[in-house]
Order: C-alpha cells, then sequence, then structure tokens
C-alpha cells in the first residue's frame, strides 16, 4: 500500500477527530481538554511523549532506526474568541469560542503525521520530532515551550516544518514561496498625557483626544513616507480610549496598535519613527507622549530556500503535478511558528482550504468559514512524504 493509499484509508478518523476538537474548542493557555485529546491519540498510536513541564501542549519523538538530522513538525492547538455561525452540526458547542482560524484542522494533521511516520519509523535515518503548540493566538505559546525546554530536549532539531489552513487557496492544493512568508510583529501602546478640566474651558486643559487625533493622521507618514516601499510593513492603531463624559476633556488617551514588518532593519527604522513622531507632536500640542513596545515581538517567517524546494517535491509526489500554487507576495499575518525558525532552518506552507462553497473562502478568523475537510488527508500527505524524502537521503548519504 502507497503512502497516499494509507492515508486515504483514515480519513474518515481524521474527520471525526476534527470535529470532535471542533465541537469542543478551548481558547490558549486553557487547551487541557485539548492536551488530553493529543495524548490519548499519540499512546493509541504508540508513539513516544517526551516530558515537557507546561500545562497545555505536548512534544512526541520519534526515535529511526539509524542515526539522522532531526525534523519537527510543528502545528497550534488553541482556539479563538469568536462565536462560530456555520450551523454545521458539529459547530462549537461553546459560546463565543471556535476554532476560525483551523488550528482543529493542524492539530489532527500533526497527530496523523505522527501515526503514519512512527509506523515507518525502522526505515528512518533520523528522528521526528511532532510540537503541538499552544496559545498561538496570544503570540505566547512558542516562547512558553522554549522557556520550558523544547529547544533543549535531545535529540535537537534541524529543520522545521509545518502548515495552515488557507480559505483562499483551493483545497487539494498547498502554496508557499522562498524568503518572507508571514510578517513579523510587535505590539504598541501609546499613552498620551494632558490636562484634564471641563469642556466648556478648553484653554484652561491640555486635551489629548485632539493630541491622539492628530498624532493618528501623523503616524499613517511612517509606512507613506518612511518606510522602503519595496519592503511592506503595515502599522495599526486598533484601540483607542480615554474620557468617560462628553462635556469633560480627560486626562489621558491610551492608544493600542500593532507594526508589522517583513525585514528585521524596516522594523527598527519604523519603530524609531513611531517614538520620535509621537514624543514630537505630543510636545508641540502641550502633552506628554510615551510608546511602550511590547517583549512579545514575532519574527517574520522566513522560508529556507532548500526547505521549500524539499516540500514543493513531496507535494509533486502525493498531489501530482499542477497542486503547488506559487505565493507570490507575503503574508502581513504573523505565526509564532517563527520562534522555533530562531533555533534552526525551516518553512511553513500554506493549507488549502476553500472549495465551491463561497463561505469556505471567507477568510480565517470569520465565525461563517467552513474549511474542506478534504485537506486533511492532503496536509498529512505532503509533511509525511516530506520526512520520508528527507530522511531518505541520509539513508543513501
Amino acid at each position: 500500500m502507497t503512502l497516499v493509499e494509507e492515508i486515504r484509508e483514515l480519513e474518515q478518523q481524521m474527520t471525526e477527530d476534527r470535529r470532535y476538537l471542533h465541537r469542543y474548542p478551548e481558547l490558549s493557555e486553557k487547551e487541557f481538554q485539548t492536551t488530553e485529546f493529543i495524548k490519548k491519540r499519540l499512546d493509541k498510536f504508540g508513539v513516544e511523549i517526551e516530558p515537557l513541564d507546561i500545562p497545555t501542549g505536548v512534544s512526541a519523538i520519534i526515535r529511526g532506526n539509524k542515526p539522522g538530522k532531526t525534523i519537527c513538525i510543528r502545528h497550534d492547538i488553541d482556539a479563538l474568541p469568536i462565536q462560530e455561525c456555520t450551523g454545521l452540526d458539529f459547530s462549537s458547542a461553546y459560546d463565543g469560542v471556535s476554532h476560525s482560524c483551523g488550528h482543529d484542522i493542524h492539530t489532527v494533521v500533526a497527530l496523523y503525521c505522527a501515526k503514519v511516520l512512527n509506523e515507518r519509523k525502522g526505515t528512518l535515518a533520523g528522528n521526528v520530532r511532532i510540537v503541538f503548540q499552544p496559545a498561538e493566538e496570544t503570540v505566547t505559546g512558542a516562547k512558553q515551550m522554549v522557556k520550558a525546554g523544547i529547544m533543549e530536549l535531545q535529540p535537537l532539531n534541524d529543520i522545521v516544518v509545518g502548515l495552515h489552513t488557507h480559505p483562499l487557496t483551493p483545497v487539494g492544493s498547498i502554496c508557499l514561496k522562498k524568503g518572507p512568508m508571514e510578517a513579523g510583529s510587535d505590539y504598541i501602546k501609546i499613552t498620551i498625557k494632558g490636562k484634564c478640566g471641563h469642556g466648556a474651558y478648553p484653554h484652561d486643559c491640555v486635551d489629548p483626544i485632539v493630541v491622539s487625533a492628530y498624532l493618528i493622521a501623523q503616524l499613517q507618514t511612517v509606512m507613506s513616507r518612511e518606510n522602503q516601499a519595496v519592503k511592506p510593513a503595515v502599522f495599526t492603531i486598533g484601540s483607542i480610549h480615554g474620557g468617560q463624559t462628553p462635556n469633560s476633556i480627560p486626562g489621558e488617551v491610551e492608544m493600542l496598535g500593532i507594526l508589522r514588518s517583513l525585514y528585521p532593519e524596516c522594523r527598527e527604522k519604523n519603530l524609531d519613527a513611531i517614538r520620535r513622531i509621537t514624543k514630537g507632536v505630543c510636545e508641540g500640542m502641550r502633552a506628554e507622549g510615551t510608546v511602550e513596545v511590547s517583549d512579545a515581538y514575532l519574527p517574520p517567517v522566513f522560508n529556507d530556500d532548500e526547505v521549500v524546494d524539499g516540500i514543493v517535491n513531496a507535494a509533486n509526489q502525493v498531489l501530482g503535478e499542477g497542486h503547488v500554487v506559487d505565493f507570490k507576495f507575503p503574508s502581513m499575518g504573523s505565526d509564532d511558528f517563527a520562534v522555533f525558525m530562531d533555533y534552526c532552518r525551516g518553512a511553513q506552507f500554506f493549507l488549502g482550504t476553500g472549495n465551491e462553497n463561497v463561505n469556505s473562502r471567507l477568510g480565517l478568523h470569520n465565525g461563517k468559514n467552513q474549511f474542506d475537510e478534504k485537506c486533511l488527508a492532503v496536509g498529512v500527505a505532503v509533511l509525511s512524504q516530506y520526512v520520508l524524502n528527507h530522511l531518505q537521503e541520509d539513508t543513501n548519504e
């Protein structure tokens, strides 16, 4: 039986597992039931679970019959605080929580990669680590796993690979590119302090709301006039709060935003510009402005050329020619998959989940989106074939 034939026979079980996880989603750092489900499946498949002192999330290891490199397959497991509105009979059982980013699919793909590859471990020259990471949506999970020692577990990772659902790519295909694939991100808080008072006497006050309005407009020039146009970056103010009554001028306004960058040198320049413009605008309007950059920085996902070539080759083997879509422009979204790439080279690809149903192409983080479950077999086949190809090459050396 070929790899593809074996995976096709597992489709019904994969679908059932996915629907169970979809029905019982759990938010970041609360993936306790999901973690137990993963462990039970790994035990059933006979896969070794690695010791890792972390409340949620799992790392498993498949040790090959001969020495060689270690390939890490990393996928995330958390859900979103979004109400599901699909009407599916396996919709989320929890109000306001759903797998609207497809992490239930990621989890099942990783589980069945573990099953398929563990059954072939006697032929592997090297090892496979399967990581089920919590808290991707809050960008804390990868760093938690690093703090818990996952990057120190022996054998060390040589390559990391993974995937993410992609509603705009047709099911049966994958999508990726070499180089920058997804943006890095910085969470930013800007605080503007003025002088509070009665709305009838603005001349006795320093109005931070007026200052914030002017500042938001000026900050747009960071992207339009200071960032290099051929190296995309995006800065968004997504939250602004100040004042409680219509007839009073508050003493303070707080703005929350995010800077997304594909290139480190642009990131540093743009952060400096945000600080400089904030300071200058506020001082010019008699206010005080401070910029705080969170330490929850995520680097960009930068795909290794050789790893991308290997994924494309594996996809052509198991899917046939013509099922790899060239991702021409990088995504400005972020993924803490990039944290794993700080320790070794690797690549992430997008897994097509769209079909003729318009509700399958609504996009991620949309409570109405319906992911085509045929993608499960595709993800398992491509990742498993990539691992087998790579470790078989090691065997021939």
